[in-house]
């Protein structure tokens, strides 16, 4: 075996979990304690019980609160999305608490009642960057915290790639802090699972400290020549087990060496059966006797020690040479007894895989798979195309399963007929499918399409709501229009910063597609890869000039 396959594959010791999926657990909390709500990534606050079809057209600004975090063309994530930890016992009673991590490695608490900062902790990261920022590599944080409400705490990861966990109350240090991955890393959402945290990097936009460690090898193993720069980290997934919190421990699966093959989605992994993990790659060498697993679907053991099963679509060779693959986290959900996965990426195909044995027996057949719905043009960047962050997932009070697609880009000429539509949607749209069983066989049926939107990021659903944002964030990256002399990098970035057009909060009938609330001009600015937050009665949306807005009913 590889060098390489052998870092992929290392063995730790594995900790008994119990089956299931938390769709099916005790009764859903009405707050939001990490990216997607859950950690298998529906998006489907289950909780919510306040803002219903009925009232929700009536949502007003209950406050902005402004944070402070600089601004910076080459920083296109001033914070990260919002979590949100209800009924927290304090000093000065029991608050609903929002907290997000900024790009200046400060953690951020809030009072998600009123907006009033409750309390601040700074981060400082001692490690000075060999490189300068870009806006594809900007040397700040970027992976949204997660909450582990039984113990109280709150799991975040500056810029200095250590792991934290402090107090949900006052931000007081609860865990010895842990090397998770390497500083400056590009790392995505955390995910809690059964006391270990999980997280995936890529991009290469971390620095080793240490040749010698673990992640010095894998990073070097891949490299096909050696500049005089910093050794910059592989892609990777990490997971780092706190189940005792003076002494956490960090185990890593390399998807390959050095930067190909990177996890992209922005939930990082969601959580299958006997807390077996999923997660997707990037465009890469695709190799998995060499431990190179790009354009893929990977199941992970506990503690990210092993792979369990992967699925990879027979086009990989054409997604690989066009950049369509590894933008968007998978989701697991229930269906008819089955455990099912669907994925999409920026080639813009809807499939869904068994959890149990995706892709068949040659691991590239999955149970459905939709036509062209978007990118015709077959653009990963410039624009960006396809789907993009995550799907999400619903389902009925009367068990219909429904999944949304973020789709940037007008849809294929391939796409389904859609029977209800809100108008033409060229820029983009979020897509809702219906998931059924015909014949024995798992099918997807179009259902609805959004309004018109620029740059949407992923829905969210609560009570029947289907929340959606306009990101209203560039699609262009190095041109100004497609054919142009490419930017330099300095330029490249005030074009990335600059937003086409305002941020737009959309509220749909989740199962009808009818238009139930539009902020409109309300939110002025823009965001950069985030999404809504639906819980305790609010909608919370983050900008990229450091504000939370807090809409309600009322006032």
């Amino acid at each position: 075996m590889s060098k390489k396959a052998l870092f992929s594959f290392a063995m730790v010791s594995l900790l008994g979990v119990g089956a299931g999926l938390a769709q099916t657990g005790a009764a859903p909390a009405n707050d939001w304690p990490t990216w997607g709500y859950d950690q298998e990534r529906s998006g489907w606050n289950r909780g919510e019980t306040t803002l219903s079809p009925r009232n929700v057209g009536r949502l007003k600004m209950q406050w902005t609160a402004e944070l402070g975090v600089p601004t910076d063309n080459n920083v296109l994530s001033t914070m990260t999305a919002p979590v949100i930890a209800g009924g927290v016992q304090t000093a000065s009673g029991v608050k609903d608490i929002l907290y997000v991590l900024g790009a200046n490695d400060v953690l951020y608490a809030v009072d998600a009642a009123n907006g009033q900062k409750l309390w601040e902790k700074s981060y400082p990261n001692p490690i000075k960057p060999t490189k300068a920022a870009d806006w594809l590599c900007p040397n700040t944080t970027n992976a949204t915290p997660t909450v582990d409400k039984a113990r109280g705490l709150v799991f975040f990861l500056p810029s200095d790639g250590k792991l934290r966990a402090v107090s949900l109350a006052d931000g007081a240090e609860k865990m010895t802090p842990v090397e998770f991955v390497t500083p400056f890393a590009r790392a995505w959402s955390l995910n809690l699972v059964d006391e270990i945290v999980y997280t995936t990097s890529g991009r290469a936009c971390g620095e080793v400290q240490d040749l010698r460690s673990p992640m010095g090898a894998a990073a070097l193993s891949g490299l096909v020549r050696k500049g005089d720069g910093p050794l910059l980290d592989a892609s990777a997934v990490q997971a780092a087990d706190t189940r005792d919190l003076s002494k956490p421990s960090v185990t890593r699966f390399y998807t390959s060496g050095a930067r190909p093959a990177a996890p992209w989605g922005r939930g990082s992994t969601a959580k299958g059966p006997d807390g077996r993990i999923y997660l997707e790659t990037s465009d890469g060498l695709y190799d998995p006797a060499a431990g190179n697993f790009s354009t893929s679907i990977l199941r992970l053991s506990p503690h990210a020690a092993r792979l369990v099963d992967s699925f990879t679509p027979r086009v990989y060779k054409h997604n690989n040479q066009k950049d369509l693959s590894g933008s968007a986290s998978p989701v697991v959900f229930n269906f008819k007894g089955r455990t099912l996965v669907a994925v999409s990426q920026k080639e813009a195909v809807l499939r869904i895989l068994d959890a149990a044995k995706m892709g068949g027996d040659d691991h590239m057949t999955p149970l459905f798979e939709s036509s062209k719905l978007g990118n015709d043009q077959e653009t990963g960047t410039d624009p960006g195309r396809g789907v993009w962050g995550a799907i999400t997932t619903y389902e009925t009070p009367d068990g219909r399963r429904f999944l949304y697609l973020p789709m940037l880009g007008n849809p294929s000429k391939d796409a389904p007929v859609f029977p209800v539509t809100n108008g033409p949607i060229p820029n983009g749209s979020v897509m809702a499918f219906e998931v059924l069983e015909k014949d024995g066989k798992i099918v997807a049926e179009a259902r609805w399409t959004s309004t018109d939107m620029v740059m949407p990021d992923p829905p969210v659903v609560a009570n029947g709501v289907l929340y959606a944002l306009q990101s209203a964030g560039q699609a262009m990256q190095n041109y100004v229009k497609p054919g142009d002399k490419r930017l330099p990098r300095d330029v490249s970035a005030v074009l990335r910063s600059t937003p086409v057009t305002n941020l737009r909060l959309f509220a749909y009938d989740a199962v009808t597609g009818k238009p139930l609330y539009d902020s409109k001009q309300i939110m002025k600015g823009w965001v950069h890869f985030s999404e809504p937050v639906v819980a305790l009665g609010k909608v919370f949306v983050v900008t990229h000039d450091a504000k939370v807005h807090a809409f309600g009913l009322g006032r």
